[in-house]
C-alpha cells in the first residue's frame, strides 16, 4: 500500500519518497515512519478542507470510489471497478465493494456517499471547496440557495450501488473522484455537527489508516493502521508520525540525521543535494499548479493589452519552475 503525501508547488523535491521505498525489504518491514508537513492541519473533514496540507492528511486515512497508484493512475477503490459513463459522458453508476467498513467497523455504503455531497453543496456546511463538486447536476444551484439539496444529481441505487449525474461531461471527473471526493458516515458527523473533523476523536476513517493524537492545534499527529480497512493485509508500514516542519534547512537536516526518512526541499537546496551526499535519495515529481497575475486596471498603463501580454512573454517560465522546487 502507498502512501500518499501531497504538497504544493510546480515542482517538488522529496528525500527519501514513499513511493520508492515501499518497494524495498527494509521499508516493508517498518513499523514507524517519521516524515514531515509544510504547515500544521486545519481540518480533517474532506468536505471543508482546502489547504493542500490538510487534503494530503486526509488522503491517507479517507478512501473514495477511486484512488490512484504509484505511477499516479486512477485505479478502483471503494468502486469495484473504474466505470465508464453514459448518458454522453455525463452519468456514472458505480457498484461499491461488501468488504469496505469504517474504523468503527460499520459498512461503507452509498448512502455515505450521498450523504457527503450532500453535506459539501448545502449552504449551510459554509464548504470552502464545492468547486470539487460544482460538475455534478444542480451543485451551483443549490449552493446559491436557489435549489432543494436532495435535487443533487447523486442517489443511492442500493445500499452498494451509487449514481452521480453530471450538468455536463467532465474529461477528468475521474481525477476528481480518486483525489476529491469523500464518503461520510451520516451517524458519526451528524454528532459532532460543525465539529467534525475538529480533532482525531471527531474524525472517523476508512483509509488503511486513522488520525491519532491530532487536537485540532497541535503541529504532531500520527496515523495509525486501519485494522478495519480492507487491504489491510497490504499496509506494511504500521505507524506513520507526523511534524511540521516550516523551515526547509531544517527539515533536509532532520533528514540528514535520520529523524525523518520523508521530507521535502526547494528551490536552491534541489541542484545542491543533486551535487552532494542526497543525490541518491532524492526524487524529483513535478506537479502540475495555476500561478495567475491580477491587474488593477484602474491604472491606464495597465488597460493596454499589447503591454500585458508583453509582461507575459517577458517571463522566464522555466526560471520559475525551478525557482519553486
Amino acid at each position: 500500500m502507498k502512501i500518499k503525501l501531497w504538497v504544493s508547488g510546480v515542482s517538488i523535491a522529496l528525500l527519501g519518497l514513499v513511493l520508492a521505498g515501499c518497494g524495498s525489504q527494509k521499508s516493508s518491514q517498518q513499523k514507524t515512519l517519521n516524515v514531515t508537513a509544510s504547515q500544521a492541519m486545519a481540518t480533517a473533514d474532506p468536505d471543508k478542507a482546502d489547504d493542500i496540507v490538510s487534503q494530503a492528511a486526509i488522503a491517507q486515512f479517507m478512501e473514495g470510489l477511486y484512488t490512484t497508484n504509484q505511477k499516479g493512475k486512477v485505479v478502483p477503490a471503494i468502486a469495484k471497478k473504474v466505470v465508464k459513463p453514459t448518458n454522453d459522458g455525463k452519468t456514472y453508476t458505480f457498484n461499491l465493494r461488501h468488504n469496505a467498513k469504517w474504523s468503527n467497523g460499520k459498512k461503507v455504503t452509498a448512502a455515505d456517499f450521498v450523504y457527503s455531497l450532500q453535506r459539501q453543496v448545502d449552504p449551510n456546511t459554509k464548504s470552502q471547496e464545492v468547486g470539487h463538486v460544482a460538475e455534478i447536476k444542480n451543485a451551483t444551484a443549490i449552493t446559491a440557495g436557489k435549489k432543494a439539496v436532495k435535487t443533487l444529481g447523486v442517489k443511492a441505487l442500493g445500499k452498494y450501488k451509487l449514481q452521480i449525474t453530471l450538468k455536463q461531461r467532465v474529461p477528468y471527473f475521474n481525477y476528481r473522484l480518486a483525489t476529491e471526493i469523500y464518503p461520510l458516515n451520516k451517524t458519526f458527523t451528524e454528532k459532532y455537527g460543525n465539529k467534525y473533523g475538529t480533532s482525531a476523536k471527531k474524525t472517523l476513517s476508512n483509509g488503511p489508516y486513522v488520525l491519532k493524537g491530532w487536537t485540532g492545534t497541535n503541529d504532531t499527529w500520527k496515523y495509525e493502521k486501519n485494522p478495519y480497512y480492507y487491504g489491510h493485509k497490504q499496509v506494511k508500514i504500521k505507524n506513520v508520525k507526523v511534524q511540521t516542519v516550516k523551515n526547509n534547512s531544517t527539515a533536509e537536516n532532520l533528514f540528514q540525521s535520520d529523524q525523518v526518512q520523508v521530507t521535502q526541499i526547494t528551490g536552491t537546496q534541489v541542484s545542491e543535494a543533486q551535487r552532494g551526499s542526497l543525490k541518491s535519495q532524492l526524487k524529483i515529481t513535478k506537479l502540475n499548479q495555476l500561478y495567475f497575475m491580477l491587474w488593477n486596471q484602474k491604472r491606464s498603463a495597465l488597460q493596454n493589452t499589447d503591454l500585458r501580454r508583453a509582461v507575459s512573454y517577458a517571463l522566464n517560465r522555466q526560471g520559475l519552475q525551478y525557482r519553486h522546487g
